[in-house]
């Protein structure tokens, strides 16, 4: 599907001569039909293993800890598999039977590869021996026995093992290997642990939670060893996109991969028959890294590619095709689409007429510089933001530049995208011709307006780490660029803001606040400290690290949730840095002055506007409220958790026509009350503003929401494996509630971190939820010292990051 584009360049379209399939180099058969990529490709960390690793681990906790029972769920499943008739045992043998003849066969193709796959053998050896081994002990610690590794050719009945060890060792090999294979086998892999799963089911190896516990098992064995030695970059073969090119038409020779390699996506240049500059970028149909997943993890945390997604590979080089022709018809000097589409073996790719030659620092000049400016003048008035603009994306044609690579252009941009790119070019050109010419050319190409529209962008963190890389002190260039477009514009720079220096007399306070609320627990209940003592010291550890490890992906919501509140395009990555660091200000600083003044600064970096980076604090904790109401008022109606009050005594016709009065009597009295209305209707108005600017934007509201309750969900998590650690095990609602509980109330005393009556509230909570006393008191503490105290320490050292890279 695609082919050459005749209305961008017809000479050349009618002159092309199709190269028939004899005649065409091809791939090699058994690399284009089971393996994705040639081999000794470069192999590069992607964050998808690094995700895997955490869901595989949570879980195989999961599974562990509920190993000894069964779910109603697990129960109903275990009936349906076993009501099937008997000869139906026989098909179930067999498909467990093609689990092990697939890892076989896996391990037999990369065998008969040769010297060529070696790295593959290698990678599915480790997760074929480390998987094994993993599970074998994890049998033996659940069970105290060793599972039958091939039932098939062994005697006797079958014996319940966690986990099953055939779904571990499939899931590890397969998914191992999926950088590798093509997608229709890799589709085939997935399809088979599905089936080996259900298969063990009707044998009898296993439970439910047992299969999801092998399945965690092997995501997690093979994402550690993808992380440790790589994925391959899964660039298409040049032969291969030969003859895909010619599938469109389009004869292209000596092509071969460019110096410069962008991250997903192979770019390479040959030449027509005239000998004609083509530049191609080429979208493999398995190439791993320029999945739609990926592109939006690397964009919002390390803020690379731009803000255009698209969901497969022909979006993505239509999407780039369709930018370039928008761009020509508005004056911009870009490349000449040739061809476009899917050709080859589902290969995605777009073809150019090459940009010419590279813009060096030997070979720039004012002239240029300025002519380069204009082509961002006419793209930004036709409404279309670059993306990742820098003197790189422009080459030289008859001494003209020419406007390349939209791969990350977006079509309706905003101003702060064109506002970035402003900021992006000004700053490459810096770094090549210093900051005063590089202002001068870009006033002359774009405007006195449009530079400073971009000031408050002209910030370390608006830059690629390639950006970063590319100059000795880059805060010292961005100074020199800042104080350039200020004098040249005659407008003057706000000055940043300083953080108040913490004193030895920030830390007496929340110390001497530690040890009068730890005084207060111990007279209200009555703790024995020595049996608290012993409850920590028979808790399992290693849940409590697993508990601990969970508490630490609570940065993420919490970071995205700021993202939601501002509703500016930030990164994710020193957005979750600022979240810990948060930390620290809320133990050192006894006042919410500190974080206020933190995310002000922060924001104020990437040009966030005073107002709302004020006022995003007060969403947040707005939204935070109603999640944390919101989810107490469902927990107490909807499910059978209760408090144990006794209510049997109250009038409730009384207690009702109380608060009714209550709200009468406040209502008058505001309104009567001069001094009390003006302090009151103004904070109802401001809340109102702020509440409605959430709901008026959908998208904005469930964001803001959703990330408020995944973090808390997420601390529920980790109490809920602190729980099972010291033997004292609630329902996940429960440790939800007892979460949510102390958040809400904790937070009405005005101590920093609320550092005592955090632990004081939780300990009440866990002993209404029928711990004992002790068992409450040692859960709170840990909690307490896994969510906050660390991190706080964490924060310390978060702060003089952020210090470091400019986000402060």
């Amino acid at each position: 599907m695609g082919g050459c584009i005749p209305e961008a360049s017809p000479p050349r379209c009618s002159r092309l001569d199709r190269v028939s399939r004899d005649r065409r180099p091809g791939p090699d058969p058994m690399t284009s039909r089971y393996f994705a990529n040639q081999p000794h490709q470069p192999r590069v960390r992607r964050a998808a293993d690094a995700t895997s690793i955490g869901i595989g681990l949570l879980l195989v906790s999961w599974t562990a800890i509920n190993a000894d029972s069964v779910a109603a769920v697990e129960a109903a499943l275990i009936d349906l598999a076993g009501s099937v008739p008997l000869w139906f045992d026989q098909v179930y043998g067999v498909a467990y039977f093609l689990g092990l003849l697939l890892i076989v066969s896996l391990v037999v193709s990369v065998v008969a590869q040769g010297s060529k796959r070696l790295d593959l053998l290698r990678d599915m050896a480790f997760a074929i021996v480390v998987s094994i081994g993993i599970a074998l002990v994890l049998v033996w610690m659940v069970k105290g026995t060793f599972p039958t590794i091939l039932p098939e050719f062994t005697q006797g009945d079958a014996v319940y093992a966690f986990p099953i060890l055939r779904v571990a060792v499939l899931t590890a090999t397969v998914v191992v290997a999926s950088p590798h294979l093509t997608r229709p086998v890799r589709r085939f892999g997935w399809s088979m642990i599905v089936i080996v799963a259900i298969s063990g089911l009707g044998l009898g190896l296993g439970l439910p939670g047992d299969a999801l516990g092998g399945f965690g098992l092997g995501l997690a064995v093979a994402g550690s060893i993808l992380l440790l030695f790589g994925s391959p970059s899964g660039y298409p073969d040049p032969v291969a996109v030969t003859s895909a090119l010619a599938d469109f038409g389009l004869t292209v020779h000596g092509i071969e991969p460019t110096r410069d390699q962008s991250w997903g996506v192979r770019r390479l240049v040959g030449s027509l028959d005239d000998g004609t500059s083509v530049e191609i970028m080429a979208y493999g149909r398995d190439a791993m890294d320029s999945q739609f997943f990926a592109r939006v993890w690397r964009t919002v945390w390390y803020r690379e590619g731009g803000q255009t997604f698209s969901y497969n590979r022909l979006q993505a080089v239509e999407h780039e095709a369709l930018a370039m022709l928008m761009a020509r018809r508005h004056g911009v000097t870009a490349p000449d689409v040739l061809a476009v589409g899917v050709g080859g073996d589902d290969m995605a790719l777009v073809a150019t007429i090459g940009s010419g030659d590279e813009i060096s620092e030997e070979r720039i000049t004012r002239g240029m510089l300025v002519a380069m400016w204009g082509e961002v003048a006419l793209l930004h008035d036709a409404g279309i933001a670059h993306g990742a603009l820098t003197h790189d994306v422009f080459g030289i044609v008859d001494g003209n530049p020419v406007l390349g690579d939209l791969t990350a252009a977006s079509l309706s941009a905003t101003d702060v995208r064109m506002n970035l790119d402003v900021v992006s070019l000004l700053y490459s050109t810096a770094v090549l011709v210093g900051s005063e010419a590089a202002v001068v050319a870009a006033r002359s190409g774009i405007g006195d307006a449009n530079l400073v529209a971009a000031l408050p962008f002209l910030q370390p963190p608006a830059l690629t780490r390639a950006q970063k890389q590319s100059v000795a002190k880059p805060k010292v260039l961005v100074g020199e660029i800042r104080d350039a477009v200020a004098e040249a514009t005659d407008t003057e720079l706000p000055e940043p803001g300083k953080l108040r220096r913490v004193e030895w007399k920030n830390l007496i306070m929340p110390a001497l606040s530690l040890v009068a609320a730890y005084a207060l627990i111990g007279m209200l209940t009555d703790i024995d400290f020595v049996a608290v003592w012993e409850v920590v010291e028979d808790a399992t550890w290693a849940w409590i690290i697993v508990g601990f490890f969970v508490g630490q992906m609570a940065f993420v919501p919490e970071a995205t949730g700021m993202l939601f509140a501002t509703g500016y395009d930030l990164p994710l990555r020193p957005l979750v840095i600022l979240q810990v660091s948060v930390k620290w200000i809320g133990l050192a600083i006894p006042s919410a002055a500190g974080r206020v003044t933190m995310n002000t600064l922060f924001l104020r970096k990437f040009g966030v506007s005073p107002t709302i980076a004020l006022t995003q604090g007060a969403l947040d904790g707005l939204a935070g409220f109603v999640v944390e109401a919101g989810v107490l008022l469902i927990a107490f109606v909807a499910s059978d958790l209760s408090l144990d009050l006794d209510t049997k005594d109250i009038n409730w016709q009384l207690f009702l026509l109380i608060v009714v009065l209550l709200i009468i009597g406040s209502a008058v009295a505001v309104l009567r009350v001069r001094r009390l209305r003006d302090l009151v209707v103004p904070a109802l108005t401001e809340a109102w503003g702020l509440l409605w600017s959430i709901l008026k934007d959908p998208k904005r509201t469930i964001g803001l929401l959703g990330s408020n309750f995944a973090a808390r969900a997420i601390l529920a998590l980790t109490l809920w494996f602190i729980l099972h650690a010291i033997g004292a095990p609630l329902s996940f609602v429960a440790a939800l509630v007892a979460t949510l509980a102390t958040n809400l109330l904790a937070g009405l005393v005005p101590i920093p971190g609320g550092i005592g009556v955090a632990e004081a509230v939780l300990t009440s909570f866990l002993i209404v939820f029928g711990l004992s006393p002790e068992e409450a008191f040692a859960t709170a503490v840990i909690f307490r010292i896994a969510t906050f105290y660390i991190p706080a320490a964490e924060g310390f050292v978060a702060m003089k990051w952020l210090e470091k890279n400019g986000h402060l």
